[in-house]
């Protein structure tokens, strides 16, 4: 009998990430495993600082990643060059972010829209997209209106809409309720519920909102960039920065950088050294 089980929509291996500051390292994913099948509700959930918005990155190709892999849609998207991965996020990734990111001049229409017009659609079938959606996230009468014109909540429903205006595969969430009342945040988790089991749309989100978790269809627990079964219980200690982070993944810029100031350094001793010679 054949193999019945889905195949992973969004797949990571041994996935590591590591941020920089000056030149001190700091570990923010320590080989993270994962696999979410399609039209999965999922929610990351874990403190602050421990790795949901660098793993979202991840799979979102807004970032790319130290060692491991990230495959979506069953694409490489860590081996893709930088337009590759801006035209494969334009067709098959919508993304939801905390501060909704609207765009202050265009409409709530316009901003919807305008997704659309990236995909190469005119701007009347654009506009026409944008009205459907936001019907679908109910605010279809406040398409007119600039979002300074909007509340939190409202805002956050024209986000969810240009995520799905799209027609991507996956929406990806990023902590979409933390500027939100919890009333609010609860109708647009439950929007968002609605949406995924209506249309089947596969959604990742990551919060440490106690509504969010409750509401998740799975739960991924994650502490010190690692997933884990409880938060009290991380399986192993945290990679040390110098194997986490090895310098060679330093930028390139800070890298040159560091190694003019040594060469600096170095020179000037000799030139202390060499003085204190000539005093003898």
């Amino acid at each position: 009998m054949p193999d019945q089980t889905p195949t992973s929509i969004i797949k990571a291996r041994d996935l590591h990430k590591c941020y920089w500051v000056g030149t001190m390292p700091f570990p923010a994913l320590h080989g993270i495993n994962l696999d979410i099948e399609p039209g999965e509700f999922t929610v990351l959930a874990g403190r602050s600082g421990s790795g949901k918005s660098t793993l979202l990155n991840l799979i979102g190709a807004l970032e790319s990643a130290d060692n491991g892999s990230v495959e979506v849609l069953g694409e490489n998207i860590l081996a893709m060059g930088r337009d590759q991965r801006t035209r494969f996020r334009l067709q098959n990734i919508g993304f939801v972010f905390q501060a909704y990111n609207l765009i202050r001049v265009f409409s709530a229409r316009e901003n919807v829209a305008y997704v659309c017009q990236l995909q190469g659609k005119g701007r009347k079938k654009s506009m026409e997209i944008a009205d459907h959606w936001l019907h679908e996230v109910e605010i279809g009468h406040l398409g007119y209106r600039r979002p300074d014109q909007l509340s939190g909540g409202q805002q956050q429903r024209v986000a969810v809409a240009r995520a799905l205006a799209s027609e991507p595969k996956i929406i990806l969430a990023d902590e979409p309720t933390a500027n939100l009342d919890s009333m609010t945040g609860r109708r647009l988790i439950h929007l968002m519920q609605d949406l995924n089991r209506r249309l089947g749309t596969t959604f990742l989100i990551s919060s440490h909102d106690p509504d969010v978790k409750q509401a998740a269809g799975r739960l991924i627990k994650l502490a010190d960039g690692q997933i884990v079964d409880a938060w009290d219980n991380i399986p192993k200690p945290p990679i040390a920065p110098a194997s986490a982070c090895p310098v060679e993944n330093l930028p390139l810029t800070k890298r040159l950088r560091n190694y003019l100031r040594e060469a600096r350094k170095k020179a000037l001793n000799k030139r202390g050294h060499k003085m204190n010679e000539d005093q003898h």
